[in-house]
């Protein structure tokens, strides 16, 4: 029985991308996640990415203050959020690199 869930294999880490539409800080941050994600290997795994001006009710669910926003949950359930326009290539890095600790 199919409920709907996509699911996930335990190796592939759970990506949301928080934006505002098309503000240019957003497209940064789509440019630079995906050239991130391509740099490690990981160009397979597609980020969810909710527009925040379309649902801004995802800000309080997830609890994010600011945009753009990057959230990882990792298998254990551990949450870690990166902010601004991931063009800090060796943060981005080093957080996207962080999911097989």
């Amino acid at each position: 029985m199919n409920s709907g869930k996509q699911q996930v294999e335990s190796t592939v880490p759970a990506l949301t991308l928080f934006v505002t539409g098309d503000a240019p800080r957003s497209r940064r941050a789509r440019r630079h996640l995906n050239a991130a994600l391509k740099k490690l290997g990981q160009d397979s795994i597609k980020p969810l990415e909710i527009d925040l001006l379309e649902h801004p009710e995802q800000s309080i669910n997830h609890s994010v203050f600011a945009t753009p926003a990057l959230l990882r949950a990792r298998n254990d359930g551990e949450i870690s959020v990166i902010y601004g326009d991931l063009s800090d290539e060796s943060k981005l890095l080093d957080f996207l690199g962080s999911f097989n600790d």
